[in-house]
């Protein structure tokens, strides 16, 4: 489920949208394979990096 676009984010904009998307295809997964599913696991953990890059590298506005 990793995005192999990921990497080629540029500006805090994108980032922000990308963790959106990020968000939207965390409850796809949830729903077609349930909250405790290797699927919903992997792309939790790959949000959460994204945030944590976020939180670190931009201000709040630009990443939300």
């Amino acid at each position: 489920m990793k995005n192999t676009d990921s990497f080629n984010i540029i500006t805090p904009s994108e980032l922000g949208k990308h963790i959106e998307l990020l968000k939207i295809n965390l409850g796809k997964v949830v729903q077609e394979y349930g909250i405790n599913s290797k699927e919903t696991l992997t792309l939790s953990q790959e949000l959460d990096q994204y945030i944590i890059l976020c939180q670190r590298s931009c201000p709040k506005a630009e990443c939300n």
